[in-house]
């Protein structure tokens, strides 16, 4: 079942894992859970390319990021030849970026102005 989750907390808590920089994020999880977690941080940062161009402006290193992020994110799921356009063609995940898409909506701009900037500066 996915549950929905506001922008700033699916975001969030990618980050958290991020900058911990220890993820072990598949302890305890079925490979059909660890998959879906997958999703909704690949979910969440295709959000952001298409948000925080209007919140901050073009940005190359914020561009760069959401790739490497995205590219991170790919080499966690389960099937190693999982491709961003393979995954967009895919049922849950569609349904997870239109939720997370429609909670990006419903956030403030400060939060969401918050969030471009972390991803704009976090160094991978």
């Amino acid at each position: 079942m996915i549950k929905t989750l506001s922008f700033r907390r699916v975001l969030g808590l990618g980050f958290a894992v991020l900058f911990a920089q220890a993820v072990s994020a598949n302890e305890g999880l079925t490979q059909e859970e660890a998959n879906s977690i997958v999703k909704e941080d690949i979910a969440s940062t295709q959000i952001m390319a298409e948000v925080c161009p209007a919140v901050i402006g073009k940005n190359a290193k914020l561009d760069a990021n959401v790739q490497t992020l995205t590219k991170m994110y790919l080499k966690e799921y389960s099937d190693v030849s999982m491709t961003l356009d393979k995954l967009q063609a895919d049922p849950e995940y569609k349904s997870i970026l239109q939720e997370t898409r429609k909670a990006a909506q419903e956030t403030s701009k400060e939060e969401q102005h918050a969030v471009c900037m972390d991803v704009a500066e976090y160094q991978a």
